[in-house]
């Protein structure tokens, strides 16, 4: 209520300072109301632009509605044909991804068994070769001695054959020579 009061003071008081805030007041308020009429012509006009916008998406939602819904009906009939499917593409994944990882790990066992035997298998086959190197050094060892010794064995009768052969043809050229027959003068 105090607005009130100051508005009664000033209307009824009567002067020339008064008359001249009230003149001034009334501009004020001249210039506030076509404020608000030029706000009001602008919201209008927003209005109708927004009306208008409004519209128009309102066209181009039932333009994409008309073109989209079949693609949207037919995705979901697919989808719901496809979930059974999917679901039991996934269960199958998940079952033979357990199988594979369960003959994975007996393969794994597999090889550890197959290396620890090629491992041992390496061992005998290295401890046989050392044997089979001794055997075989001990092979060409005795070759080589009876080599020795058979040609030592042949050598000296052949040698004492050899001294006796040619003891004879000595012996036999000089018979030989000295007989009338050998003479040839």
């Amino acid at each position: 209520m105090p607005v009130l009061r100051g508005a009664a003071v000033l209307f009824f008081q009567e002067s020339e300072l008064t008359r001249h805030d009230i003149h001034l007041a009334m501009i004020f308020l001249a210039i506030i109301a076509l404020a608000l009429v030029v706000q009001a012509v602008g919201v209008l006009v927003s209005g109708a632009f927004a009306a208008k916008l409004l519209h128009r998406v309102d066209g181009i939602a039932d333009i994409v509605e008309k073109r989209t819904g079949p693609m949207l009906d037919k995705t979901n009939q697919l989808l719901h044909e496809l979930a059974p499917k999917v679901q039991s593409f996934s269960e199958n994944a998940e079952q033979i991804s357990y199988t594979v990882r369960t003959k994975v790990d007996e393969l794994a066992v597999t090889v550890g068994e197959l290396n620890d035997t090629v491992r041992e298998f390496n061992g005998r086959t290295r401890a046989q070769v050392v044997r089979v190197d001794g055997i075989v050094s001990d092979a060409l060892g005795a070759t080589e001695e009876i080599s020795q010794t058979v040609q030592n064995g042949i050598k000296g009768p052949l040698r004492q054959i050899a001294g006796v052969i040619a003891g004879f043809k000595a012996g036999l050229e000089t018979l030989i020579e000295r007989s009338p027959f050998g003479r040839r003068d």
